[in-house]
């Protein structure tokens, strides 16, 4: 399994999506933060080449190729809570993680 995202997470992300009357979502990820990557965001309107897609109720997402390695068998869920709300990553592969759960390292 490349990704698993929970009802809460899809329905947090298809509202995105709706709101913003795009096709769907792009996960990445890039080097930097304070564990060495970041996941990073992209509301996308156009079809974007060489991605990995995995349904939404409302759109796609879309994970680049090249997140593909870091992200296997990560789930993505959506916390709401005292804190505020925010996505939060279960990524297996991550041998750290920063307090903010927004970077990892491998």
């Amino acid at each position: 399994m490349l990704v698993s995202i929970t009802n809460q997470a899809d329905h947090h992300l298809s509202g995105i999506v709706k709101s913003e009357n795009a096709i769907g979502i792009e996960l990445g990820v890039k080097g930097g933060g304070c564990a060495g990557f970041t996941y990073q965001w992209e509301v996308l309107f156009d079809i974007p080449d060489q991605h990995d897609i995995i349904p939404l109720k409302e759109g796609k997402l879309y994970i680049k190729k090249e997140a593909t390695m870091l992200l296997i068998n990560t789930t993505i869920d959506f916390s709401t809570g005292i804190n505020g709300n925010y996505i939060v990553f279960k990524n297996p592969n991550a041998t750290s993680q920063c307090g903010c759960g927004e970077s990892f390292g491998i």
